[in-house]
C-alpha cells in the first residue's frame, strides 16, 4: 500500500508491484488511490469509511480521468469526502443509479455529452437509437427500429450476449457495414460510459469487428463516366440528389459535406467554397475552387429551391440542398441508398445506370484518379481533398506552413472540369498533360 505524492509523470510510468495489482495512496488528497493493475490498466478510487466499513468508490480510468484540472480524480476525490462528511453515501447511490439506468439513457447521455461535437453526430444518433436504443431522444419508440434493440436493458444488467444480439441483427439483415459502424459506435459508448464510472467494465474489450471489410478502390473509367452521367437524368432520385453526385464527381468532395452545403459557405462571384472545420472530416476549413461547371450545377440548385419557397410561401433555407420540409439538409446517408436503389440485375449481372455497381465515394476516388492521369501533382490531388496526409502529415505543415496552394487546386480542378467535360462529350481520350503538370 505505498503511499506518495501522485503526479502526472507518476501516473504516466506506473506499474503494478509483484502481484495482480498495486494500489497508490496521494498524500495531497486523503482517500485517492490509483490502482494499477498487471495488465497495465489504471483506475481511480477513493475511499471512505471506517476500517471494517471501508467503500471503495470508482472514480474514472486514467488518462481519462486526468490527476488535476477541476474535472479530474483529485477534485473528484474532494467532493466525494465532503459529500460523505454531510451524511452522504457515494457507493450507495451508484448503485442505485446503475440499477436504474438502461442502455437508451446511456445512448442519450453518450449522443448528448460526448458524441455532439463530432462532425458525424447526426449519423451516429440515427445508428444508435434504430440499432440498440430502440428509442429516440423524446422516449419515443423509433418507427421500424432493428429487431435486436437492447434499451430497455439496464446497465447493471447489461452483458456482452446483449451486444452481440444488438449487432447481429444488424448483420442479419445484410447490412455488413452498418453492423461494422454499429459495432464501433458502441464500442465507443461503452470506453466512455466506463470511463465515467456508469459501467464498471469495458465489455466489447476482445471483441472482434463483425464482418471483415476490404478497403474498396473502384474507379470509373471514361466510358463508365459517360455512361452513368448520361443515365443520370433518368434516375428515379430527387433532382438535388443527381446534382450532388455531379458535384462529387466534378470537386472530388465528400458526398457528406457536399448534402451539407450551406449558402454561407458560397461566393459564388470569386468561385468559392469554404467548408467550415465543423463540417470538415480532418477538422479544418477547407476552400475549394469552384469551376464553371461546378458553379452551373449549384446555381441551378439555389434557383429550384428558392422558386420552391416563392411556391410555398417560405423563406428560403439556408441550405443548397435542403431535405423534406427544409428543416435541414439533406444528409449524406440518403445518396448512397438513392444510388442503390438504381441496382438491377441485367441476365444475371448487377448493374447501377448502365455499369457495375458504384458508391457515391467511388465518384471522389475517379476525380482524384483522373486528376493524376492528365499529369496533377498527387500532392496537389491531396490538397484538393483535404486528405490529413498532405494538409497535417508534419508538425510544419499544421503549424507553421499556411500557404492555402489555392492557385494550383484551382488549375488542377480546372483541367479535369476540362477533361470531364470530353468525356462526357465523348471526345476520346485526351493526353496527359505532363509538361504542364501542376507541380
Amino acid at each position: 500500500m505505498p503511499k506518495l505524492e501522485l503526479t502526472d509523470k507518476f501516473c504516466q510510468a506506473a506499474k503494478a508491484g509483484s502481484g495482480r495489482k498495486t494500489d497508490y495512496f496521494d498524500t495531497t488528497v486523503k482517500g485517492l488511490v490509483l490502482r494499477v493493475s498487471a495488465g497495465g490498466q489504471k483506475t481511480w478510487f477513493v475511499v471512505y469509511g471506517p476500517p471494517d466499513k471501508r467503500q471503495w468508490l470508482k472514480l474514472g480510468t486514467y488518462p481519462e480521468t486526468p490527476l488535476g484540472t477541476d474535472k479530474g480524480a483529485r477534485q473528484k476525490a474532494k467532493d466525494t469526502r465532503a459529500s460523505v462528511q454531510e451524511g452522504g453515501d457515494p457507493v450507495a447511490a451508484k448503485k442505485a443509479h446503475a440499477a436504474s439506468m438502461t442502455v437508451s439513457d446511456l445512448v442519450e447521455s453518450y449522443l448528448t455529452r460526448r458524441a455532439s461535437s463530432r462532425r458525424s453526430v447526426d449519423e451516429i444518433a440515427r445508428r444508435l437509437r434504430k440499432n440498440v436504443s430502440g428509442y429516440d431522444a423524446d422516449g419515443k419508440k423509433v418507427e421500424k427500429a432493428s429487431s435486436g434493440c437492447i434499451g430497455e436493458v439496464k446497465l447493471a444488467d447489461l452483458h456482452r450476449r446483449d451486444i452481440t444480439k444488438a449487432i447481429d441483427a444488424v448483420k442479419d439483415r445484410g447490412a455488413a457495414v452498418e453492423a461494422n459502424r454499429v459495432f464501433e459506435d458502441i464500442r465507443a459508448m461503452i470506453r466512455w460510459g466506463r470511463g465515467r464510472g456508469d459501467l464498471d467494465s469495458n465489455l466489447t474489450e476482445g471483441m472482434a469487428r463483425p464482418t471483415e471489410t476490404v478497403e474498396r478502390d473502384r474507379v470509373l473509367t471514361a466510358d463508365e463516366i459517360k455512361t452513368m452521367w448520361a443515365a443520370l437524368p433518368e434516375a428515379d432520385m430527387r433532382e438535388s440528389t443527381r446534382r450532388i453526385l455531379r458535384l462529387c464527381l466534378v470537386t472530388g468532395q465528400r458526398v457528406g459535406e457536399i448534402a451539407g452545403m450551406e449558402h454561407g459557405e458560397l461566393d459564388l462571384t470569386r468561385g468559392l467554397w469554404t467548408i467550415p472545420a465543423r463540417r470538415a472530416k480532418n477538422g479544418r476549413d477547407h476552400v475549394v475552387p469552384l469551376c464553371e461547371m461546378a458553379i452551373r450545377i449549384i446555381g441551378d440548385q439555389i434557383a429550384d429551391v428558392k422558386a420552391l419557397s416563392e411556391r410555398k410561401g417560405r423563406a428560403a433555407p439556408p441550405f443548397v440542398f435542403p431535405g423534406p420540409g427544409a428543416r435541414g439538409a439533406v444528409t449524406g446517408a440518403s445518396v448512397p441508398k438513392a444510388v442503390k436503389r438504381e441496382e438491377i440485375s441485367k441476365r444475371g449481372v448487377a448493374m447501377i445506370m448502365g455499369i457495375a455497381p458504384w458508391r457515391p465515394h467511388d465518384l471522389r476516388r475517379s476525380a482524384a484518379t483522373g486528376m493524376e492521369e492528365i499529369g496533377i501533382s498527387p500532392f496537389i490531388v491531396g490538397q484538393v481533398l483535404n486528405h490529413v496526409s498532405a494538409t497535417k502529415s508534419t508538425v510544419t505543415s499544421r503549424v507553421y506552413a499556411r500557404y492555402d496552394y489555392m492557385s494550383e487546386k484551382r488549375d488542377a480542378l480546372e483541367l479535369w472540369a476540362d477533361r470531364l467535360a470530353g468525356i462526357i462529350a465523348g471526345k476520346g481520350n485526351i493526353e496527359p498533360l505532363r509538361a504542364k503538370a501542376v507541380a
